[in-house]
C-alpha cells in the first residue's frame, strides 16, 4: 500500500521497491504460494490464478486488469532481437503437402454449425489434451513412449504430421509397434485426431456400421462435392439418390479439422517459451523470459495526483487501487520465482536428456521435484501447467517430464530411459554368456535406473528379447 498520505511521490524504480518492501513475503513453506490467514480469499484466488498463467493468459491478464484498474500502467514486452512469438512447430519441416489440402470438398462447405465440437478446456493446446488422455492409459506400456513421441507430430488441425518410418527412426522401435501406437493415438478425443489424411479423418468419426458413408468417405470425396454426381453415386452403390443425400449428410456433420478448436484464445500454431535452457561450456544455464509479457508499474499521472490532492476521498482512492497493483507485482514475482526454481531442478534432474536427447529421460515425479525444492506438489504443478521450455532439441511444455503428475506414477519418459538402457545392455552383452534378468537388473540400478528384476522381464519380453537360456542358443546355433 501507498503509506503515510500524501508521501508517494516517488520514481518509478522506487516506487517498484517500495511495493515489494510493503507487501511482507507470504509465510509458509518455500515462500512462494503458502499466502497467510490474514490475506483476502480474492488475493488468494489471484495468486493462485496468476501462478497458473503462460506469458499469452498474463499479458491478457494485465490488459484486463487495466481496464479495471485506471492507476496500473505498463511498459509492451521488450524487443530482443527476435520475435517473442515462435512460428509454428513443424517438427517435419520437408513433409510433403499434406493430403487433406488437396480437396476442395470443405473449402466448400464453411457451416461451422454442422461440425460436431469435442469440449476442449480452455486455453489447453491440443498437444496437452493428448498427453493428458496418454497419462491415463492402462494399456501396453511399451506403446507410451512412441504415443507421446506421436503427439507432438499432430499438427494444430490435428493430422499426424510423419511417417510412421520416421517416428521409428525417432523412437527406435519397431514398424509394428510403431502402428500399433497410431492406431492408439487415434482412438484419443477429439474423434479423428491422428488420421494421415481427411479420408482417414472422416472414416474415424464415421460408425463402424454406416458403410455407405464409410464408402464414400474412403473414395469418392470429389464426386460427393458435386451435386450433379448424386446419380452416378446411386447406380455404383445400387442404391437411391435419397440414400445417398443423407450418408452425404452425415458425412458433412463430421469435423475435418478436429483439432482446431484447441489452443484457448491464442492461435494454436503460435507458442512462446517462459523459460529458455543455454549451454555454456559445458554447463546448462535456465532463464526466465520476462521480456514474454508487458511490465506493470503505477501510473506517474496518478502518483503525481496522489501528490497533490487535498481530497481524502481521492487519496484513498488511489492507495487502494495502488496496493492492488503491488499485490499483483507480488503475485507474478511468485510466479516467476517458482516457475524458475521448479525449471532449474528439471534441468539439473533431465540433464541427460539436455545432453543427449529424448531417450535419455530419467525418471520423474512431480513429488520428486516438490521435495528438492521444498514446495507443495500443488504448487509444482500449477507452476509447470500451459509453461514451455525452449531448449537446442525444440520447444517442449514443462510437462513433457512428467507423465501421472501428483498421482505420483513413474513416468513413460522414465520407463523410455529404462527400455534403451536395458536394450544397449542385451545388445553389448557378451553372447556366449548372456545376461540373466537378475543381471540385467543390478547392471541398471548400477547405472542409476531403478528397477526389479520382475519389471526388467517385463520390459525385455516387450523389447522382443528371450530368456538369457535362449539367448545364448540362439547365437550358438
Amino acid at each position: 500500500m501507498i503509506a503515510n498520505g500524501k508521501q508517494v511521490c516517488y520514481n518509478k524504480k522506487q516506487k517498484d521497491r517500495e511495493g515489494r518492501r510493503n507487501i511482507q513475503e507470504p509465510p509458509g513453506k518455500g515462500g512462494f504460494m503458502d499466502l497467510s490467514m490474514k490475506q483476502t480469499q480474492q488475493q488468494m484466488e489471484q495468486s493462485v490464478r496468476i501462478l497458473q498463467m503462460d506469458s499469452f493468459q498474463l499479458t491478457d491478464y494485465i490488459k484486463e486488469v487495466m481496464l479495471e484498474n485506471p492507476v496500473l500502467d505498463m511498459e509492451p514486452p521488450k524487443e530482443r532481437g527476435q520475435a517473442l512469438a515462435l512460428k509454428k512447430m513443424q517438427w517435419l519441416e520437408d513433409q510433403a503437402k499434406r493430403e487433406q489440402e488437396n480437396t476442395g470438398y470443405y473449402e466448400e462447405e464453411e457451416d461451422e454449425s454442422l461440425l460436431e465440437k469435442t469440449a476442449a478446456a480452455p486455453g489447453e493446446t491440443l498437444t496437452e489434451h493428448l498427453l493428458s488422455q496418454i497419462a491415463m492409459l492402462d494399456g501396453e506400456s511399451a506403446l507410451l513412449p512412441i504415443l507421446r513421441q506421436a503427439a507432438y507430430y499432430v499438427n494444430s488441425n490435428g493430422y499426424l504430421d510423419a511417417a510412421e518410418e520416421d517416428i521409428c527412426r525417432e523412437t527406435h522401435c519397431r514398424p509394428e509397434q510403431v502402428q500399433k501406437a497410431i492406431a492408439a493415438l487415434q482412438k484419443l478425443d477429439p474423434p479423428g485426431v491422428g488420421a494421415r489424411n481427411l479420408s482417414e479423418c472422416l472414416l474415424l468419426q464415421l460408425e463402424p456400421d454406416d458403410r455407405l458413408a464409410r464408402d464414400l468417405a474412403a473414395s469418392c470425396l470429389e464426386d460427393i462435392a458435386k451435386d450433379n454426381r448424386r446419380s452416378a453415386l446411386a447406380e455404383q452403390f445400387q442404391v437411391s439418390e435419397d440414400e445417398i443425400e443423407k450418408a452425404i449428410a452425415r458425412i458433412r456433420r463430421l469435423n475435418p479439422k478436429p483439432g482446431s478448436q484447441y489452443g484457448g484464445s491464442r492461435a494454436p500454431q503460435y507458442i512462446r517459451p517462459d523459460i529458455v535452457v543455454t549451454a555454456f561450456e559445458d554447463r546448462y544455464y535456465v532463464m526466465l523470459c520476462e521480456f514474454a509479457y508487458p511490465e506493470i508499474h503505477l501510473n506517474e499521472g496518478y502518483l503525481q495526483m496522489a501528490k497533490e490532492t487535498e481530497d481524502p476521498e481521492v487519496l484513498a482512492y488511489i492507495n487502494e487501487k495502488a496496493g492492488q497493483i503491488q499485490w499483483m507485482q507480488k503475485c507474478i514475482e511468485n510466479r516467476n520465482e517458482a516457475l524458475l526454481t521448479v525449471a532449474k531442478a528439471i534441468v539439473k534432474c533431465q540433464e541427460r536428456f539436455f545432453r543427449y536427447g529424448p531417450q535419455h529421460l530419467n525418471i520423474l515425479r512431480m513429488r520428486d521435484i516438490a521435495e528438492i525444492v521444498n514446495l507443495d506438489e500443488s504448487t509444482v504443478s500449477r507452476a509447470v501447467k500451459d509453461k514451455y521450455l525452449q531448449c537446442a532439441g525444440g520447444v517442449y511444455p514443462l510437462r513433457y517430464f512428467f507423465v501421472k503428475g501428483l498421482e505420483g506414477e513413474v513416468s513413460a519418459a522414465g520407463s523410455e530411459n529404462a527400455k534403451w538402457e536395458l536394450r544397449r545392455l542385451i545388445e553389448e552383452e557378451n553372447h556366449e554368456r548372456p545376461l540373466s534378468d537378475q543381471q540385467l537388473a543390478d547392471s541398471l540400478n548400477a547405472a542409476g535406473v531403478e528397477i526389479s528384476r520382475r519389471t526388467v522381464i517385463q520390459y525385455r519380453e516387450e523389447l522382443g528379447f528371450p530368456p538369457a537360456s535362449e539367448r545364448a542358443h540362439s547365437h550358438s546355433s
